[in-house]
């Protein structure tokens, strides 16, 4: 029988089943009297669970509940990982943590499976987005470790948060690296202008034009940092202002359309309403500039890429389309903090920041589709109350 790949997206990754309530339970007072297992939670240096060969929590540790502010441990019993921990995908497929479709990317439930299938441990890092209101994120490496009390096959299932070493990879490979490039622009041109070269007028404007380009684009890497730090703590406050919608997209344009990003590639301005929009030019630059990047860099020679806008009864939308189509596997963690499809480390915070500053500071929803034969499209949907009509 041939499975399409719709069906086949809809079938369970992990095994749906859950042992009864009577059976946990069961389980649990069992566990309980086990002073090695009690020792290896109390002793371990994260989060750490014991899970029923159903991936059920059986017993926490106290590290676990204080992160997460639980003050009784009987209501996460019965649950799997992603639902006491509150991932926002948890609740997606049939039986829970572990049977949706963004679960056949998570390393947690791979670790778990590995670990169950192959008797020995298994270790992972996994991404899970625990509000969907805040984008709340944790990078975590998980390790499983199978374990044989009597009868019961269990596992020891530790989640060490490694958020801080993913940032400051994000700081070390992104932050530094933009700014070294910008500050290496400025040096350049400082050194042709303080040799004294003989530049026409015309050559000397331009020069001192990029001069203050770069300069500024130095400030606005350094001013971006700075907001996305102060995001993730809920600390930052856009700065709202009446914006033209079709001013705002020819800069973007503009900026983007001789950068050596889209060297062989034309960056076009699409169908453009004229309206203006009340919001924050900066993250929006931030936001849609991201947006441009990520679709030229995915675009190959010859091919274009279109920026456009459009409104709706409510709302406003900004939007980026490629010929492209993004992997399933790699769609499924996209906004992920940490997830990157390039090679290098720390390289995943582009669309993980337009998803926080979209959502969470400007109030709109950020989005994509990618299929074939239609490409790629990412939009900024912005609702009206946030806009004035022309």
């Amino acid at each position: 029988m041939h499975i399409t790949a719709d069906e086949t997206a809809a079938i369970p990754f992990a095994p749906v089943r859950r042992a009864l309530p009577e059976e946990v339970q069961s389980a649990r007072s069992r566990i309980l009297v086990e002073e090695t297992i009690s020792l290896i939670l109390e002793t371990m240096p994260a989060y750490g669970v014991v899970l029923n060969e159903e991936r059920q929590v059986l017993a926490v540790n106290g590290r676990l509940l204080a992160a997460f502010g639980i003050d009784d441990p009987d209501a996460l019993i019965g649950k799997r990982p992603g639902e006491a921990i509150n991932c926002i995908h948890a609740g997606d497929g049939p039986g829970g943590c572990g049977t949706g479709k963004h679960c056949a990317g998570c390393g947690a439930v791979m670790a778990i499976l590995h670990s169950q299938q192959q008797a020995h441990s298994s270790t992972q890092e996994c991404r899970i987005t625990m509000d969907a209101e805040r984008a709340a994120s944790l990078d975590l490496e998980v390790t499983a470790t199978p374990v044989q009390v009597g009868d019961m096959r269990l596992t020891v299932f530790s989640m060490r948060d490694i958020s801080a070493d993913k940032r400051r990879d994000v700081l070390e490979r992104v932050f530094f690296h933009d700014i070294i490039n910008t500050a290496g622009g400025i040096r350049g041109l400082a050194e042709v202008l303080a040799r004294g070269d003989i530049l026409t007028p015309e050559q000397d404007g331009e020069y001192r034009h990029w001069m203050v380009n770069l300069a500024q684009q130095l400030v606005d890497e350094i001013t971006h940092q700075q907001a996305l730090v102060a995001a993730e703590k809920g600390e930052f406050r856009p700065t709202l202002k009446a914006l033209s919608v079709p001013e705002l997209l020819r800069e973007i344009q503009a900026l983007y359309v001789n950068h050596d990003i889209a060297s062989g590639r034309s960056l076009l301005l699409g169908a453009v309403p004229e309206c203006h929009i009340v919001s924050d030019r900066a993250i929006l630059r931030r936001i849609l500039g991201n947006m441009v990047k990520n679709a030229l860099e995915a675009t190959e020679a010859g091919e274009t890429v279109t920026i456009s806008a459009e409104t709706g009864p409510s709302t406003i939308s900004l939007c980026v389309h490629n010929p492209g189509v993004i992997p399933r596997e790699t769609q499924l963690q996209i906004f992920q903090r940490s997830f990157s499809t390039k090679a290098e480390v720390g390289r995943g915070i582009g669309t993980y920041s337009i998803k926080l500053f979209g959502e969470r500071y400007l109030g709109g929803k950020v989005h994509f589709s990618s299929h074939e034969p239609d490409g790629t499209v990412f939009c900024l949907t912005l609702p009206k109350e946030h806009s004035l009509s022309r």
